[in-house]
Formats: C-alpha cells, sequence, structure tokens
C-alpha cells in the first residue's frame, strides 16, 4: 500500500511538470507564462489583490456596470499573501498557487476514488484525472484549484467524523465561490441522513443525534463564512448581496435551465454550452447510476444553480469540479484496456489545443 500511494504521488507529480512545461512552452512567445495565462476573471482576481474592492461599478463602455464584487475574496487574498510572502506580482503569484494546489487536488481525488471504488485502476484513474482537458482550469489563475481542494476535503474530513476541520473548511469554501454554501448543504445533508456504518480506525459510529448536530455545524460554519463577505459588502456598497445583484451586467438574469438549454441550442455562439451542457446532463446521471449519489447531487446543484442564469461558463463551473473529473475517471476505466494509451493521447492532445486556444484569448474556455 505505501509503494502504491508513493507510485501515486510520483505520477502526479511527473505529469503535473509535463503539463505544465508543454503550456510554458506554448506561453513563451507571448509574453512568458504568467502574463500568457491571465484572461477574463483572472484580471478583477488581480485586481482585488491588489487594489481591494471598489465601492463603485465599471463605468466605461465595454463592461458597464460590472463590478468586483461579483467574485469572491478568499482566493485573492490567498494571491496578495502570497504576493507579500514571496515578492511576486500579482500574475506569478495567482499561478504559483495553482501550480502548487493541482498536484494537492489530485492526490486528494486519489485517495477519494481509492476509498469509494478499490484499488483497481487506480494509478490509471488518478492519471486520467491529471490529463483531463477539463484539468486545464485548475491550473489557471482562477478559484478551480482552491475551490476543487476545499469541496474535496471538506467531503473527506466530514466522512472521517473530523467535524471541527471540516466547518473551518467549509467557511473557506463558501469564501470562494457563491455555490459553496449549497455544496456544503448537500454534504451535511448525506452525513445526517447516511445510514449507520462503522466508524474510522474502529472507532464507534457517532448516532443519529450526533449526526444531526455535525451536519448543522457544518451548514453554519458555511453560512458564517458567506455572512463575512455579505456583511463586507454592505459595508462597502450598501447591499450585502451585491455579489449576486451584479451579475445582471454580465447579461445574467433568471430563467428555467429548460429555457437557456433551448435558447442555447438556437444560438450558434452558444452551441457549444448547450452541448456541454447536455453532456454534463448525461454525466450526472451516470453518477447517479453507480451510486455516487452525494457527488452528483452537488454536481446537479451546481448544474441547476448556474444554469438558472444562462449557460457562460457552464462548462467549467461544472466539469472543472473534482467530482466531475472522478466520474469521468471511472467512466474511462470501463473502456476496453486496450483504448486507454489512445485515450491518453487523446487527453494530452486536447489539453495542448485547449491551452493553444485560452493563450490567443479564444472565449470558448472562459
Amino acid at each position: 500500500m505505501p509503494g502504491s500511494r508513493t507510485r501515486t504521488a510520483g505520477c502526479v507529480v511527473l505529469l503535473n511538470l509535463l503539463l505544465l512545461v508543454l503550456l510554458a512552452v506554448q506561453a513563451w512567445p507571448l509574453g512568458g507564462l504568467p502574463h500568457a495565462v491571465c484572461h477574463w476573471d483572472c484580471a478583477w482576481y488581480e485586481r482585488i489583490a491588489t487594489h481591494g474592492y471598489s465601492p463603485h461599478p465599471m463605468t466605461n463602455p465595454a463592461d458597464f456596470g460590472q463590478a468586483s464584487w461579483a467574485f469572491f475574496p478568499l482566493y485573492p487574498l490567498l494571491v496578495r499573501a502570497v504576493m507579500a510572502a514571496t515578492g511576486l506580482g500579482a500574475d506569478g503569484a495567482g499561478l504559483a498557487i495553482n501550480v502548487a494546489l493541482f498536484p494537492l487536488l489530485a492526490l486528494l481525488a486519489a485517495a477519494y476514488m481509492r476509498q469509494k471504488a478499490g484499488d483497481a485502476d487506480g494509478l490509471f484513474r488518478v492519471a486520467l484525472f491529471v490529463i483531463l482537458p477539463t484539468g486545464f482550469w485548475y491550473r489557471l489563475p482562477y478559484t478551480e484549484g482552491l475551490y476543487g481542494v476545499l469541496l474535496l476535503s471538506t467531503a473527506m474530513a466530514m466522512a472521517r467524523g473530523w467535524t471541527m476541520a471540516a466547518a473551518l473548511l467549509a467557511a473557506g469554501l463558501c469564501l470562494t465561490r457563491p455555490t459553496g454554501l449549497f455544496c456544503v448543504a448537500v454534504i451535511a445533508l448525506f452525513h445526517m441522513f447516511a445510514p449507520q456504518m462503522a466508524g474510522p480506525a474502529g472507532r464507534t459510529p457517532p448516532d443519529r443525534l450526533t449526526r444531526w448536530v455535525e451536519g448543522t455545524v457544518l451548514v453554519l460554519a458555511g453560512a458564517a463564512g458567506l455572512a463575512l463577505f455579505i456583511f463586507f459588502l454592505d459595508g462597502l456598497v450598501g447591499d450585502g448581496l451585491a455579489f449576486g445583484h451584479v451579475q445582471a451586467a454580465w447579461g445574467h438574469r433568471f430563467l428555467t435551465p429548460v429555457v437557456w438549454l433551448y435558447k442555447g441550442f438556437t444560438h450558434r455562439k452558444t452551441l457549444d454550452l448547450a452541448i456541454a451542457a447536455v453532456l454534463e446532463i448525461a454525466l450526472i446521471c451516470w453518477g447517479f447510476r453507480i451510486r455516487w449519489a452525494m457527488e452528483s447531487t452537488i454536481l446537479l446543484v451546481t448544474f441547476l444553480l448556474a444554469s438558472s442564469t444562462s449557460l457562460m461558463s457552464i462548462h467549467r463551473i461544472v466539469l472543472a469540479n473534482p467530482f466531475a473529473d472522478m466520474l469521468v475517471a471511472l467512466l474511462a476505466c470501463r473502456l476496453p484496456p486496450r483504448w486507454r494509451p489512445w485515450l491518453v493521447l487523446l487527453c494530452l492532445g486536447l489539453d495542448v489545443v485547449f491551452a493553444n486556444s485560452w493563450l490567443h484569448g479564444k472565449r470558448f474556455l472562459g
């Protein structure tokens, strides 16, 4: 077992270095890696990290009404801390954070899949998790890496009975992305209603009342984390829910997901998003079929929340979630073994294509 885990860690590190080198080679002619990968939301996070939140929205014609309030504070605070500790610029600090977090996320995913699905195909599963094209977002100076680590860590800590650690992680999760509290609520509900099972390391499993208390603590901790941002925004702009209200400046408005999906298929510019949404629905259904109920519920809630206001970034919001990537890896393990080398080559090729598209400013990945 220790030897297997050592091989897994070595595989994760080597593959991560390979992908980073491929990305750096493509970014070299464009001003270097830290500068070249910073597009769109990255600029907002850098602005928050260096100048804080502005009390006023943007007023220029290109992004009229948009404001930094839409972006949650934990990631830019972390960028600011790394800048202060290392002397790096905001772009370098953001890249360094995700370069460090991605291997950690992969190792957490490996442990999670090993616990849920056994040791069979373990090395292939984690290798595929690392090189999946959707993993490209984890290496960008975005919140995906931090959000993924906090989400997996919260679920794993709760499963092991580490309630206080899970509560702290849940508070951080809710300070990272708007969907955080909903994910925390799903984890808590599954913990509260889980069937009685043997406790970890031979310990007596908690009774139903204890699990209800632990689940309540988790939700309250997540709500407290979100409340910190709400109180901050209320003091800054007089609107504690400004992070939601300002979404209208990006064209977000509430409609049922079915309507947005229909609209996506009727416009050429959003056709790729609509197709991605259908594939995500199929993946979530398959997750329920193999009894990954909590994980699939988190993905379903995330999908419904994101697709109720638009299909914008629906592929990134759902597929750049560690539970989605683990389901894809498990699905790949069911393919004939002779396909695996070709699948690895396909993933590496798509990663290069995605990186090239991102570095040259093609918005379909944003």
